[in-house]
C-alpha cells in the first residue's frame, strides 16, 4: 500500500511546496542524553560555556559543553552536598549580571526554554561542579616550596592555577577517553 500515490494528483502542487523545518538539530550523543543546538546555545547564551577566544562559537562551546557535561556525570556518582538556597541565589543573581536588563535576561531564558526551575538546576550544577573541582584539585595543584623559591612568593597563586588547569585537563581528556562521546555536526 502506498502512503503517498505515485501518480501525480490535486494536491502535488502543495506536497512539493512544503518545506521540511527543522525543529532541533542534534549536536552530540553521549551516554544516556543528547546534546541539541537549543541545549548549547542556551549553556552559552546563560554563560555555562564560554567558547574559546579564536573559536567558532558552535564548535568551540560544544566541547566544552560536553566536557561539562562529562564532569557533571562523574561528579554526581560520588552524590556531592547539595548547595545551599542562598548560594544558588548568588550563582543566578552572576548568571543575571551578564545582560544589560531584566528584560533581556527573560528574552533570553523564554527563547531558549529556560524557567526558573531549570536555572536553579544548572545554578546547582555549577556550584557543584566547583565543589568537587576543589575539593579533588586544590591539595594537589600546591606549588612545592621549591618552585615557590625560584619563582617568588608572588607567583604561588599562578603556579597553583598552572598546576591545576594541568590535573583538571588531564581529568578531562581521560573522562573523554571513557566515554563513548559522537560529535555530529
Amino acid at each position: 500500500m502506498w502512503l503517498f500515490s505515485p501518480q501525480p494528483s490535486a494536491l502535488s502542487p502543495f506536497i512539493v511546496s512544503a518545506k521540511a523545518e527543522i525543529i532541533e538539530k542534534v549536536l552530540a550523543i553521549m551516554p544516556g542524553q543528547i546534546i541539541t543546538l537549543s541545549d548549547l546555545e542556551a549553556a552559552l547564551d546563560l554563560g555555562l560555556v564560554e567558547a574559546p577566544a579564536g573559536s567558532d562559537r558552535q564548535t568551540g562551546g560544544l566541547a566544552l559543553l560536553v566536557d561539562r557535561l562529562l564532569m557533571l556525570n562523574e561528579v554526581r556518582r560520588v552524590v556531592p552536598p547539595e548547595p545551599t538556597a542562598a548560594a544558588i541565589d548568588a550563582r543566578i543573581a552572576r548568571i543575571r549580571a551578564r545582560f544589560g536588563s531584566a528584560g533581556e535576561f527573560s528574552r533570553v531564558l523564554e527563547a531558549r526554554g529556560v524557567d526558573e526551575a531549570v536555572l536553579r538546576i544548572y545554578a546547582a550544577d555549577d556550584l557543584r561542579l566547583a565543589s568537587y573541582l576543589d575539593e579533588r584539585f586544590s591539595a594537589a595543584s600546591q606549588p612545592t616550596d621549591e618552585e615557590v623559591r625560584q619563582s617568588g612568593e608572588a607567583a604561588r597563586p599562578r603556579l597553583a592555577a598552572e598546576r591545576r588547569q594541568s590535573l583538571v585537563g588531564a581529568w578531562i581528556a581521560d573522562l573523554r577517553r571513557r566515554a563513548d562521546v559522537t560529535i555530529l555536526q
